[in-house]
């Protein structure tokens, strides 16, 4: 090759290399070099954090899923594919929540989580189901989400929470037992001196039948010698009659007993509010406080108060805020045991407020009323577990258990229950906020 042609060729090679880069661009490039690095370095990060929430979530004792207000599951965690439904995330992602849970109508369920976007509180609910074979209780709780930072009120998704809470519900039924058979112990002495005056009476009308049976045969006994011993006359039918009615009447009081002390199981059913302040009071007549007290009912009088429930349970709950509310009472003060309809937007509800003259809760002690083994009773006249029973039985209602007080002006315990074909109630707040009235002011 000769020189020229060697020249050339060098020529041409040094025409298309880039000039060296100058400080300002080897500086740009390690700069991006290390934003790069930074950036694969936060990805990763990201993709760990996520994989350690779902794990998290998977990871749960509890079925979790998350809607947004199309009704859309974004999440579905690993208990839900091994549930009682047994669907899996893939199936489950992307579609409706209608289209994937038939436990309820499409309009029931739609009702229940439009409820929580739109007041952005919690709702509980109960459910029994026998998916396994077995009858198992489950409580579902939806929970609002906000992810927009631009709007923070606005609820963009729902979590629901399904746990298994059977073991939780026995529990709760064997303390109930507990408590309702210490309630019949300090009543025994009261059920005596009830069943007491109808035996008297029985006893009475079998003498004189006696004596008469004794007239017919001796023809010697007189009204006045019957008198003198202090038995009346009458006659014989009607004394049977007596003797019958009073033999009812003892059925009545010990049968009544034994209906509330016996264990039974959960069953829903169409039931008057007011009957149940009814059976209750009829029950509490033969408790020895209640004889100290004055307990006056002001009961819905435009038609029965229906709601669904288990009879023996609500009475329970009535019964031990009536207890409550004697013993904080002084002798001859008054209780009120009143019950109303309420009305709340497009639901209905049932409502029965204990009110007393007692002594008051002090309000910093308030919240905790409903805590188990919290009591502001005395040393050994309560377990601190009544309330807390109360509160359980009346959220396993759909229901919601409130309490005002005022410290020397008494106190005042509401129960709501959703009427019968409304939705369950709302924990949070979807009752009127509960104000204690005393008794004077309220006269």
């Amino acid at each position: 090759m000769s020189s020229s042609a060697a020249s050339e060729e060098g020529d041409a090679r040094s025409s298309v290399m880039p000039p060296p880069a100058t400080e300002a661009e080897q500086a740009l490039r390690a700069r991006i070099a290390e934003l790069e690095g930074e950036l694969s370095a936060r990805v990763h990060e990201l993709a760990e954090q996520r994989r350690f929430i779902e794990r998290v979530v998977d990871s749960l004792p509890v079925g979790l899923y998350v809607v947004d207000r199309d009704y859309r599951i974004q999440a579905w965690n690993h208990k839900r594919e091994t549930g009682l439904q047994g669907i899996s995330r893939k199936r489950a992602l992307g579609r409706t929540i209608f289209e994937v849970l038939h436990r309820q109508p499409a309009a029931l369920l739609k009702r229940e989580f439009d409820e929580v976007f739109a007041s952005g509180r919690m709702q509980q609910f109960q459910m029994e189901s026998r998916a396994t074979g077995d009858a198992r209780t489950y409580r579902l709780s939806k929970i609002p989400m906000r992810l927009d930072d631009q709007q923070p009120r606005l609820v963009t998704h729902v979590i629901t929470i399904g746990e298994d809470i059977t073991d939780w519900r026995a529990a709760l039924d064997r303390t109930a037992q507990s408590e309702k058979l210490a309630a019949l112990g300090q009543m025994a002495t009261g059920v005596m001196h009830e069943v007491n005056n109808p035996l008297a009476t029985i006893a009475a009308c079998s003498e004189t039948l006696g004596l008469q049976w004794a007239d017919a045969i001796r023809s010697e006994s007189t009204n006045a010698e019957r008198g003198a011993r202090g038995v009346p006359a009458g006659d014989p039918m009607e004394l049977l009659r007596i003797i019958d009615l009073e033999v009812q009447r003892c059925k009545g009081i010990v049968q009544g007993l034994l209906d509330f002390a016996r264990p039974k199981p959960l069953r829903h059913e169409s039931i008057d509010l007011n009957a149940v302040v009814r059976q209750t009071l009829f029950v509490l007549q033969h408790h020895p406080r209640g004889k100290l007290v004055s307990v006056v009912t002001e009961l819905e009088s435009a038609g029965p108060l229906m709601v669904q429930g288990d009879a023996d349970r609500l009475v329970q709950v009535l019964m031990a805020l009536v207890l409550n509310a004697i013993d904080a009472s002084s002798d001859g003060a008054r209780i009120v045991v009143r019950s109303y309809a309420l009305s709340q937007g497009t639901s209905a509800a049932c409502a029965i407020d204990v009110v007393d003259e007692g002594h008051g809760i002090a309000h910093d002690l308030q919240a905790r009323v409903f805590e188990p083994f919290f009591t502001t009773k005395a040393p050994g006249r309560g377990t601190g577990l009544g309330l807390s029973i109360c509160y359980g039985l009346v959220m396993e209602h759909g229901g919601v258990l409130s309490a005002d007080s005022l410290v020397g002006q008494g106190s005042t315990f509401r129960m709501v229950l959703p009427a019968d074909g409304s939705p369950p109630m709302t924990a949070g707040g979807s009752v009127p906020r509960l104000s204690h009235v005393p008794l004077a002011a309220a006269t």
